[in-house]
């Protein structure tokens, strides 16, 4: 089966979102993007580009588009501890809604994404489209 090459998060504005995701998935801005990106000079087209400098770790495209529907152009499921959630909501996050097993975040545009516990990544699937 093929490797995850790359997540592509579409947005309406990736000088909002490039930071907030790179500050949530730990992977920083590519080195010819962050100038783009610090000095607003991005095309209308161009995407910011999250990379793992160790490779170890999908890339993550942060690209804006112009008809987007509502909230649900992508959805993760991250990990993490109490101490990992708060870091998530001070860089912007807010809480959707909390269930039993996850919570229910999204992101400074409305996209919704969860965060497990850790005891819970590999426990039983969840729930499809939750």
């Amino acid at each position: 089966m093929p490797d995850l090459a790359a997540i592509v998060i579409h947005c309406r504005d990736p000088y909002l979102l490039a930071p907030f995701w790179s500050a949530v998935t730990g992977l920083p801005v590519a080195d010819e993007d962050r100038t783009r990106l610090a000095d607003r000079t991005l095309g209308p087209t161009e995407a910011v580009l999250l990379r793992d400098p160790a490779g170890h770790r999908p890339d993550v495209w942060i690209s804006p588009a112009d008809d987007l529907p509502a909230p649900g152009r992508i959805h993760l499921d991250l990990v993490g501890d109490a101490e990992e959630r708060a870091a998530v909501l001070e860089v912007g996050a807010t809480v959707v809604r909390e269930l039993p097993r996850w919570t229910v975040l999204a992101d400074p545009e409305g996209n919704e994404f969860c965060l497990l516990p850790r005891t819970e990544a590999h426990a039983d699937p969840l729930v499809p489209g939750h």
